[in-house]
């Protein structure tokens, strides 16, 4: 036998489109199109009381997934369900003044408005998590690009590198310049790498032992480190900071690392 929702719903059914109807009056759309649209929606809610609530679950489940697929349709499918709510419920006060069966079908008609809330707010969720993880991993797209881009490191002669660092240089970005440095390496068998310091917009104690740091990473795998590009501020600031160079070869500009670079492998530069 059918509950007494059902049988409200069958039984009102033209009365329920007609609210439906009033309720999105100002929508663009001609008149008849509404009232099949709000007859639609009705026989919908008539199917949906007829299911199991497992069964129901799956069914809404499926109904978000393939018509919600867009965030921008969220609100509008809430203010179906609360619209949809509202003129059932407005039927089961008329049909039930006064009465117990009255609030028994008005608390099935809760339940049933809030599983459709529910299964919209979880597919808005499983999409809001979906843009998270796809901005995270654009994110992180991003950030592998820009320090490629702020760690190009350059093959000037088959066993030479060059490293030109522009920039500030904190400790996160001083770990992958020296990720990045040893991988190359260790990719071309250089003898020789240029670090290039021209462009640091800052130097302090920090930066200097970084640098310093990974000038021994790279004579472990048996590459000589040179400094270019050291300035006389930049030589000041050395100095000030007390660091210790050791035996690391610093040069005033690039064209003299790369003219000393050559000259460790017997090689010259000659005007023809």
């Amino acid at each position: 036998m059918p509950s007494a929702l059902i049988r409200i719903l069958r039984d009102q059914k033209t009365a329920i489109a007609e609210q439906l109807v009033a309720l999105v009056a100002e929508t663009p759309i001609l008149e008849a199109e509404r009232q099949a649209m709000a007859l639609a929606q009705v026989d919908s809610l008539i199917g949906m009381t007829q299911q199991q609530p497992e069964i129901l679950a799956q069914m809404l489940d499926e109904l978000t997934r393939t018509q919600l697929d867009d965030p921008s349709e969220f609100g509008p499918a809430m203010a179906a369900i609360q619209d949809e709510h509202q003129a059932a419920l407005a039927a089961v006060v008329a049909a039930y003044p006064e009465s117990r069966e009255a609030l028994d079908t008005m608390i099935e008609l809760e339940r049933l408005t809030a599983q459709r809330t529910q299964a919209v707010v979880q597919q808005m969720t499983q999409q809001m998590q979906l843009q998270i993880r796809e901005t995270a991993a654009d994110r992180q797209v991003l950030r592998t690009a820009v320090q490629e881009l702020s760690t190009p490191i350059i093959p000037l002669y088959s066993g030479i590198l060059v490293l030109p660092l522009v920039g500030r240089i904190d400790g996160v970005r001083a770990q992958d310049v020296t990720e990045q440095l040893l991988e190359a390496i260790a990719r071309e068998q250089a003898d020789i790498v240029l670090l290039d310091v021209t462009g640091i917009s800052s130097l302090d104690t920090s930066v200097a032992n970084h640098l310093m740091q990974t000038a021994r990473a790279a004579a472990l795998l048996g590459s000589q480190v040179i400094l270019v590009g050291i300035s006389a501020p930049f030589a000041q600031t050395l100095v000030e900071l007390d660091v210790e160079l050791g035996s690391l070869v610093t040069l005033s500009d690039l064209q003299s690392g790369v003219e000393y670079a050559l000259a460790q492998l017997g090689l010259a530069i000659k005007p023809q």
